[in-house]
């Protein structure tokens, strides 16, 4: 449902803990918010004045997309008496704010991998942008040393065939640091040799310190003011942060562009703010003057408090309204067993102990460092700073720290892959041919499991497949004269060939090309052996989640979205309910029994179901894991994201539920021991799950209608945001091939099941996961 680009990208961190703090102070506990990048104070009265002015005039209307000609032209004035640049009205645009004048012009000037340098630390928002314009970000990373500038050299080392831009951020966020005008030249220099565009990102450019002489980058000369597009608003300078005006100067035929964006977008910016603006741009500047004043007596306080705590350095700013100080000498340090590892651990670390929001480096590009904002009254930097200092003094090393090395393995692909289950035996001569080329002496595994008393062969080149394969599966005997009932060739590093599946039934022959993702060998594994024993031993293979409950096999059946999963581990914490599998089973008729038994020796499970059960993150711990996320821009849980509660919020090394593509191979038995799991139940009850909030909460199901819906893999109200692609007969994925004569051979099986087995329709829409628990033990018992 959601595009690839959405997916790309999260939420803003320094939005994310500000919401965070918001949210503790409603909830009345005292929190003082360093995070915030915006001045606490008001709005110049003379602006405020002009803005109401303007409601009164009915200045309401739409304005030109580009804004109103006398905003434009006050903005060429300011610009011709700071920085003596001239530009015409056509070459300004007025936006959003600056932040939607950087989008735009990202929209307008990059196109598909092209590069864009970013010095690091750098604003959280460029290379989400750059994302999203299909370009690729270059971070640069600039050393506290040299007062996080960017130097000549490193620009140059960073410049390839693909570079299009760079981003200048002058004065920067999240360091304060300001570029003198000989630095700036020592970069203007490769920028007009290398015919690079600079996004001159210049909203702090009044509030700089100790007279220090703010030089804007397109004021160098012709040459770079050609190449240059200027950032600016209102938002910081004259604390207007909530009238979302910016704008952009340059080459008009890039604000031509960004003009055409914006025009299919937001249209024109808030016609009353734009007066606003024009007031505050071409009004008295005093308010601008006494900001600047206070900002810098704040700043001195902050540095020299930040000095009283031993072994913590920080750089001088020299402009903006931030520092952002080098913390990392106490990482490893604790408190109370909680460890600080990183920067998200050291700002989780201050928000729960110390009551105080500040933004991990780790946003910025710079996980040694965390950011507080000085754009907030004495009186909070005051109580602020002296919790940070004791914050400080209460981590101590901790006499024994135990790390857990997590047996994490990342794949290049990072989801299951299509199988093509057609192929003819010609065909899988030729790929059993190619894959065989590709398997060298030195880097081959082979391995032959036990899946329900079928013999499967796997041969790779992949370590972590051979890995898996082995931990997942019984082994089979390895007498030299048993035949493997069915083959699998994985073979990564094949040239010319995307990742791909493919089986013959006829020979029982699977063959994968460059995917080393375990899902696809496992659901070709399990699909080969259904091929096998529902055509030669009469088993019928279910894809499902089973337990027992007081002697009852119980069957839980249905598709994503469903609460399925949910249902199933709150079943699990009871201790009269037993697991027997997650997600397969096969099953026997005969004697009014249908015994079912789990194949897997390990069970391969989704490890973003870790809060389902208390259990499970202390067992994936110590468990084999694929795809695991270790790095806060990789996460792609929303509701992660939402809360700011993920694992890597708070300093651990890894978090298990953020992204629905990582898993582990678990070892059931640890789930309380022998007695908690069974290989063979007799199902005695199966639960059709559904979600749909205007249907009965459950009805019995004749065996029919049960059958029904089966075959059709779907059920009545399902979100689309959960829909597969296509329907899957009977929910089972597992099955290689969906033609009439295994659509048949399902339905004569399930015939058989519910001849000892009575059937249910749940409706996860109308009841919640307590009540559908309830309905469960009501209808067994």
């Amino acid at each position: 449902m959601i595009s690839e680009r959405a997916n790309q990208i999260g939420i803003s961190a320094t939005l994310r803990i500000n919401t965070k703090a918001r949210a503790m102070k409603a909830e009345g506990i005292d929190v003082i918010d360093l995070s915030v990048g915006e001045p606490d104070f008001p709005t110049p009265e003379n602006v405020k004045e002009a803005a109401k002015k303007a409601i009164d005039s009915n200045q309401t209307k739409y304005t030109a997309n580009e804004g109103i000609l006398e905003l434009r032209k006050v903005i060429a004035q300011r610009l011709k008496e700071d920085h003596n640049l001239d530009y015409k009205p056509s070459q300004i645009i007025i936006s959003n704010g600056a932040k939607h004048s950087l989008y735009n012009l990202m929209m307008a000037i990059i196109n598909d991998g092209e590069e864009v340098i970013i010095p690091a630390p750098y604003w959280v928002s460029y290379p989400e942008m750059v994302f999203l314009a299909r370009g690729k970000p270059v971070i640069v990373h600039t050393k506290e040393e040299n007062g996080f500038k960017l130097t000549a050299k490193q620009l140059k080392e960073s410049i390839s065939a693909s570079t299009k831009a760079i981003i200048l951020n002058n004065p920067s966020n999240p360091t304060g640091a300001v570029y003198s005008k000989s630095e700036l030249e020592e970069l203007a220099h490769i920028i007009i040799d290398e015919n690079i565009i600079v996004i001159a990102d210049e909203i702090y450019e009044k509030l700089v310190y100790d007279n220090f002489k703010f030089v804007s980058f397109a004021s160098l000369g012709d040459e770079i003011k050609k190449r240059t597009v200027i950032i600016n608003g209102v938002s910081k300078s004259y604390s207007m942060t909530g009238w979302r005006i910016g704008y952009a100067a340059g080459p008009a035929e890039i604000i031509d562009a960004m003009s055409r964006i914006q025009s299919h977008s937001t249209s024109n910016a808030s016609s009353v703010s734009q007066y606003a603006s024009l007031e505050a741009f071409a009004g008295p500047q005093h308010e601008v003057s006494r900001m600047l004043a206070e900002f810098q007596k704040r700043r001195n306080y902050v540095l020299n408090k930040l000095q009283t705590i031993p072994n913590l350095s920080c750089a001088k700013p020299d402009g903006a309204f931030y520092v952002f100080p080098n913390v990392s000498s106490y990482y490893n340090k604790e408190y109370e067993g909680t460890v600080i590892r990183n920067s998200y651990g050291m700002a989780y670390y201050l928000l729960k102990y110390a009551n105080v929001a500040v933004v991990p480096g780790d946003a910025f590009g710079s996980d040694q460092f965390i950011r507080i904002s000085y754009a907030t009254s004495m009186e909070n930097l005051e109580k602020g700073m002296n919790r940070i200092v004791e914050a400080f003094s209460k981590l101590k090393t901790p006499k024994k720290v135990k790390y857990i090395s997590l047996k994490n393995t990342s794949t290049k692909v990072k989801k299951q892959i299509s199988i093509d289950a057609n192929i003819n035996a010609e065909m899988r001569d030729a790929l059993v041919a190619e894959a065989e080329a590709h398997l060298k002496y030195e880097n081959y595994y082979e391995w032959n499991a036990n899946i329900n008393g079928v013999v499967v062969q796997l041969r790779t080149n992949v370590d972590h497949l051979n890995e898996f394969w082995i931990e997942n599966w019984y082994p089979a005997q390895l007498e030299a004269d048993i035949e493997p009932h069915g083959i699998i060739y994985a073979v990564d590093g094949v040239t010319a060939r995307e990742a791909h599946a493919f089986y013959n039934s006829e020979t029982k022959t699977g063959i994968i090309f460059n995917s080393d993702n375990y899902s696809t060998l496992r659901s070709l594994a399990l699909g080969l052996v259904t091929d096998v024993v529902e055509r030669l031993t009469d088993t019928h293979a279910i894809r499902g989640m089973t337990l027992e409950i007081d002697g009852n096999g119980i069957l839980l059946i249905g598709p994503k979205g469903t609460k399925k999963t949910e249902n199933f581990f709150n079943l699990l914490k009871k201790p009269n309910v037993f697991l027997h599998s997650l997600d397969f089973s096969f099953v026997r008729y005969g004697g009014g029994f249908a015994a079912a038994d789990n194949p897997e020796r390990k069970i391969y499970i989704p490890t973003n179901t870790a809060e389902l059960f208390d259990l499970l993150p202390k067992l994936f711990d110590k468990s084999k894991c694929e795809n695991v996320v270790t790095k806060k821009e990789d996460c792609t849980n929303l509701d992660c994201l939402r809360e700011g509660e993920c694992r890597l919020d708070r300093g651990s090394p890894y978090c298990f539920k953020a992204s629905k593509n990582s898993f582990a191979m678990l070892d059931p038995y640890w789930i309380g021991g022998m007695k908690k799991h069974i290989k063979r139940i007799d199902i005695r009850y199966v639960f059709i799950l559904k979600n749909d909030p205007l249907s009965s909460a459950f009805i019995k199901l004749e065996p029919e209608e049960a059958i029904r819906i089966l075959e059709s893999g779907q059920t009545s109200g399902i979100s689309s945001e959960y829909s597969p692609l296509h329907n899957q007969p009977f929910y089972n994925p597992y099955l290689l091939n969906t033609d009439t004569d295994r659509i048949e051979l399902q339905k004569k099986f399930f015939k058989k099941l519910f001849k000892s087995a009575v059937c249910y329709s749940l409706n996860s829409g109308a009841l919640s996961v307590g009540e559908t628990e309830k309905y469960i033990y009501e209808i067994i018992r």
